[in-house]
C-alpha cells in the first residue's frame, strides 16, 4: 500500500512539473512571438497622415525590439480610405490611418459635431488615452470591429467663398440666400441650413465645378488645406471653426483582444507619441496654409469669440436637438453638452 501511494505521488509530481512547463513554454512562446503587419492610409501621399503612419511603424519597430514589423503602404496601393476602413475591419490590413464613416453606426456622426469646441487646446484636450472623446469612439468603433488606437487631429472647417459672395460673412445675419455645398453627410445636412444658408449636397469630387460654374456660392467643411487645392474658384475663406475633422488610427479589433498586454502597451504608448505629435503640428500646418492662401489672392477671415458663439447659440438652439434625435441618442449627447464650450448666456 506504502508502494502504491509513493508511486501515485510521483505520477502526482511529474505531472504538476509538466504542467508547469508546458504553461511556462507557452507564455514564453507568446512572448516571443513577433508580428508582420500593414498600415496605410487612404488620402493623398503627400499628407501628413503618411509621414504620421511612418512614424507610428517605426516607433512601434524600436519599443518592441523589432518584434512588430510595420510595412508602410503608400495611399491607393490598398484601396481609397473607405476600401481601406473595410480592410481593416476585415483584417486584411492591420492598421490604418484614415477619416472616419458614417456608414456603419449613425451615432459616429459625432467626429463632426458642430460648434462643440472653439479652441486648439480643447480639442487637444479631448484625445489621447486620456482624453474624454477617446473612449466614446472606441466603443463605437468597437462594434464594427476596429480598436481606436489614436485620434488623429486633422484640422478645423472653415467656409470658402466665390467672387459672387460680395460681403464677408461671418456670422448668421450674413447668411442668408447664400447658396453652400454641404457634405453629403446627414449631420452636415441638418446644422448647416440652421445657419441661414441654402444647402446643397455634393460630393468632393464635384465640389470644385459647382464652385465655378456657380451651383454654389461657397463650400463649408472646408479646412485651410482644400481652400487652398480649390484656390482658383475663390475669394476669400473664413475660420469659422463651426466644425473639427476627427482621422483614427484603428486595428482591426480581433487582432487587438489577440496581443498580450505588453503588446497592447506598445501599440497604445506609440499611439499616443504620433497623435500628441500630430495635434500640435496640426495647427502649424493650418497657419501656413492660411498664409499660403494669402499669397495666392484669397483673403482670409478669423472670426472672434462673439462671433463664435452666435453660430454656436444658433446650431446648439436648433439642430443640436434634431442631431440627438436622429444621430447620437440621448446618452451620448448629454457626454456632448457636459465637454462642449461654455457660452456666456
Amino acid at each position: 500500500m506504502a508502494k502504491l501511494l509513493g508511486y501515485k505521488k510521483t505520477i502526482a509530481f511529474v505531472s504538476i512539473v509538466g504542467c508547469i512547463f508546458v504553461l511556462t513554454f507557452m507564455a514564453g512562446e507568446a512572448q516571443c512571438k513577433s508580428y508582420k503587419w500593414k498600415i496605410s492610409q487612404g488620402i493623398a501621399e503627400d499628407h501628413p497622415a503618411s509621414a504620421r503612419c511612418k512614424q507610428f511603424a517605426e516607433l512601434v519597430g524600436e519599443k518592441s525590439g523589432g518584434k512588430i514589423n510595420l510595412s508602410y503602404f503608400p495611399s491607393g496601393a490598398l484601396g481609397d480610405w473607405m476600401e481601406q476602413i473595410e480592410a481593416n475591419r476585415m483584417g486584411t490590413l492591420e492598421i490604418g490611418l484614415n477619416a472616419g464613416s458614417t456608414s456603419y453606426d449613425p451615432r459616429t456622426n459625432l467626429m463632426f459635431m458642430p460648434y462643440l469646441f472653439s479652441t486648439w487646446d480643447e480639442a487637444r484636450a479631448a484625445i489621447g488615452s486620456k482624453g474624454w472623446l477617446t473612449p466614446i469612439f472606441d466603443d463605437l468603433y468597437s462594434q464594427i470591429g476596429l480598436k481606436v488606437l489614436g485620434i488623429y487631429l486633422n484640422a478645423w472647417d472653415g467656409m470658402a467663398y466665390t467672387k459672387r459672395v460680395k460681403k464677408v460673412a461671418k456670422v448668421p445675419e450674413d447668411y442668408s440666400g447664400i447658396k453652400m455645398r454641404v457634405p453629403p453627410i446627414r449631420i452636415f445636412e441638418v446644422y448647416v441650413p440652421t445657419l441661414g444658408f441654402i444647402s446643397t449636397p455634393i460630393a468632393y469630387s464635384e465640389t470644385f465645378t459647382a464652385l465655378q460654374t456657380g451651383i454654389v456660392d461657397a463650400r463649408s467643411a472646408c479646412p485651410a488645406v482644400e481652400a487652398y487645392v480649390m484656390r482658383d474658384a475663390l475669394s476669400y475663406w473664413v475660420a469659422t471653426r463651426d466644425c473639427f475633422e476627427y482621422w483614427f488610427l484603428t486595428m482591426n479589433k480581433k487582432l487587438w483582444d489577440s496581443l498580450s498586454d505588453e503588446d497592447k502597451a506598445i501599440l497604445s504608448s506609440a499611439a499616443d507619441k504620433v497623435m500628441s505629435d500630430q495635434a500640435l503640428a496640426a495647427e502649424k500646418d493650418e497657419n501656413e496654409f492660411k498664409q499660403k492662401l494669402v499669397d495666392a489672392g484669397v483673403k482670409v477671415y478669423e472670426v472672434n469669440d462673439q462671433e463664435w458663439q452666435a453660430g454656436a447659440k444658433m446650431v446648439r438652439a436648433k439642430a443640436w436637438p434634431v442631431i440627438q434625435e436622429e444621430l447620437l441618442g440621448s446618452v451620448l449627447m448629454e457626454k456632448v453638452k457636459a465637454h462642449a464650450t461654455k457660452i456666456p448666456e
